[in-house]
């Protein structure tokens, strides 16, 4: 059985926007599949868009019954954000992930801190436009983005968001990478021009954003051919 991963967003996430989330994940993994004939044939991730769900039989009542309940849960008030680590925390320990462990991807409309939430309460201002749990599960979020003036620099910078946390949720950069990367908490960031590159800030993404839509593919030589080794490894593993 192939591993999987799951694509989710909001219910304020607008077509527009859940269309590039599906679309930036389908190409990335099928330029990578090309440089191996058997994923191409057979992926060895398939890709299962949930969009924003919910499970009838349990809501509003019992935990896990939807998309929201993350949100509901992991949402703090006073700070009008939620709080990404509770959110990622959530997705590790769904009883789905437990029986079968898959790769997780959300896209949100709410904003993001990725602070827990006494250090966010003394720092309001801070936000993240997304966060990871390496190897496993990332949360994003478009609110930032649709304060860019320019609808197609706001296309591409969500697409880079996407795109980069698609790499972080992969597992790359490579912990054992000893060169070209830095480490921001959990997880690591490229220094080489890539999509793996950090950023803080909207005004950062779109920067990078429109930078990398000049390269032919996004992804440096070091992360390209760690991403090539994820495949082929889930290849024979699933095959």
């Amino acid at each position: 059985m192939a591993k999987s991963i799951s694509v989710t967003w909001s219910e304020g996430v607008n077509e527009q926007e859940w269309k590039i989330l599906a679309n930036v994940i389908d190409q990335t993994l099928k330029w990578l599949y090309l440089h191996h004939p058997l994923a191409l044939m057979d992926p060895p991730l398939q890709t299962r868009i949930f969009g924003n769900w919910i499970i009838p039989i349990l809501a509003p009542d019992r935990p896990y019954w939807g998309t929201q309940w993350y949100i509901d849960t992991s949402y703090n008030d006073e700070l009008q954000r939620v709080i990404a680590p509770t959110f990622l925390e959530l997705v590790r320990r769904e009883p789905w992930q437990q029986q079968n462990p898959h790769f997780d991807l959300a896209l949100l409309d709410q904003d993001l801190t990725d602070f827990p939430v006494p250090l966010a309460k003394l720092r309001p201002d801070h936000y993240c436009l997304g966060t990871s749990l390496p190897g496993t599960t990332a949360v994003m979020s478009v609110h930032q983005i649709r304060t860019l003036p320019d609808e197609h620099i706001r296309e591409l910078a969500l697409a880079r968001l996407v795109r980069h946390h698609l790499g972080h949720v992969l597992g790359i950069p490579q912990f054992t990478r000893k060169e070209g990367t830095t480490r921001l908490g959990l997880e690591m960031h490229c220094t080489e021009t890539c999509a793996m590159r950090h950023v803080a800030t909207v005004e950062q993404l779109a920067e990078l954003a429109r930078e990398e839509a000049e390269m032919n593919w996004p992804f440096c030589e070091h992360c390209t051919q760690e991403l090539l080794s994820i495949v082929v490894r889930n290849v024979y593993d699933w095959s």
